[in-house]
């Protein structure tokens, strides 16, 4: 049997590390198999991602669909204000359709029926935002810019640990590059009440 050097950058045909496929991309002349030499991409794991806990139905049931739509969009027109605006399609339509299917998927998570996996498959949120690089600074924006929505749609308080809870470690799900190899900084619940003058 011949021993070959373990490549980690696929398993089973599967990724395991998005850096690794972007660095291979940025070197397009090189040739990624079937060369003269052998050739060995080393190990690496850029994140280990927490647990997401989904939430109950009892948010979809105090909110329902058109309130949580309404909260989606809110939150979108907040980060087009941010560095993170330009991350989105610059066509009107074409940032309307992006909302709308991120708004599917909070209907869906929160208990309103599988409007999301139902046109668009399974969620897979890192790789869907791979084309658009998404780093830990756009993380910590779109959580702040959760935080500015939920107070200013008046979010049922006796949700909001549970909301931001899901939020939060799914949140950390959407990095797909990194600039640093230092721990992904938590917002756990415990720390950011005190925000909601809970």
């Amino acid at each position: 049997m011949q021993n070959n050097p373990q490549n980690n950058s696929c398993q089973s045909g599967r990724i395991n590390s998005f850096t690794q496929v972007s660095q291979m991309q940025e070197r397009p002349n090189r040739p990624r198999f079937g060369g003269e030499e052998v050739r060995v991409v080393e190990a690496m794991i850029d994140i280990i991602f927490p647990a997401v806990v989904f939430p109950s139905n009892k948010i979809f049931k105090a909110l329902d669909e058109e309130k949580i739509r309404a909260m989606v969009w809110h939150h979108h027109e907040l980060l087009l204000k941010t560095k993170v605006g330009k991350l989105f399609p610059a066509n009107e339509e074409a940032f309307k359709m992006a909302v709308d299917k991120s708004a599917d998927f909070f209907v869906e998570a929160l208990g309103g029926g599988d409007v999301f996996t139902s046109v668009h498959g399974e969620p897979h949120l890192r790789m869907r935002h791979f084309k658009i690089p998404i780093d830990e600074n756009d993380r910590e924006i779109w959580l702040a810019m959760y935080k500015k929505t939920l107070k200013e749609i008046a979010f049922p308080k006796e949700h909001l640990e549970e909301f931001w809870n899901w939020i939060e470690p799914l949140s950390i799900r959407m990095i797909n590059r990194r600039t640093n190899m230092e721990n992904i900084k938590r917002h756990y619940w415990s720390d950011v009440k005190k925000e909601f003058s809970l």
